[in-house]
């Protein structure tokens, strides 16, 4: 299908979020992904001009996508950035599995790490614009503030959603005044005394997934309580 940008903004340092309106109402579940092709790369890059992103609103937008990417020095994202309104891609087709699970009895905890907190604005939205009894925990961890992607809207849906609790840490900020312990078995025992009462969803960076699954098994958590999915190519 075809999207056209109607939105650019900055939502973080080094951060950019990009909305496409469709040409055709499409149909996705909140925690999937969606390719976009760039059309022409201003810019060369060895992986072409087709990426994946996670989408961040609701399902109940069918006639927008936005996403939001770390920048930096490839092609694509150097054409991405320089795109002006107005502009066309490519999107589709849309896919994964990274999604709620149908039980809404059992407690999750949202582990985001930098950019992976994109799947989870979808699934927060999706819970407040539906109402949902989804009892969720997210930890945030980030650098710090100013690499914070949606930090204030984050903490505003800690004041309007039922059910819904923030964990900030920021691993690298002096004038952070509250968590700055990076995600460890300590980390998940203190905060989740049951820890295995707890579904645990991870995403973000590669090295931060593989290091919170570390850190649940090392506590005691079991397999079969723990979903990820890694963000790749930033």
């Amino acid at each position: 299908m075809v999207g056209k940008i109607v939105n650019k903004k900055v939502v973080a340092e080094g951060t950019l979020q990009v909305t496409f309106a469709l040409s055709e109402p499409v149909s996705f579940k909140s925690g999937q992904y969606v390719f976009v092709r760039l059309l022409k790369l201003l810019y060369p890059d060895d992986r072409g001009g087709r990426r994946q992103f996670s989408i961040n609103n609701p399902p109940s937008q069918s006639s927008i996508l936005t996403i939001t990417t770390r920048l930096s020095e490839s092609g694509f994202k150097k054409t991405l950035n320089e795109l002006p309104i107005g502009s066309e891609v490519e999107l589709g087709p849309i896919a994964g599995v990274f999604t709620l699970p149908q039980d809404m009895s059992k407690p999750l905890v949202f582990m985001a790490g930098g950019i992976g907190i994109t799947p989870f604005l979808s699934m927060l939205e999706y819970i407040k614009g539906q109402n949902l009894s989804y009892k969720i925990t997210l930890v945030y961890s980030n650098r710090n503030q100013a690499s914070s992607a949606y930090l204030p809207h984050l903490q505003e849906l800690a004041k309007s959603l039922p059910n819904y609790k923030l964990i900030l840490t920021m691993t690298d900020d002096n004038n952070w005044q509250g968590e700055r312990r990076k995600i460890d078995a300590g980390f998940i025992t203190e905060y989740f005394p049951n820890f295995n009462d707890y579904g645990y969803m991870a995403v973000g960076p590669p090295g931060f997934v593989e290091a919170a699954e570390k850190s649940l098994i090392e506590a005691g958590v079991v397999q079969e309580n723990i979903k990820t999915e890694n963000f790749s190519g930033y």
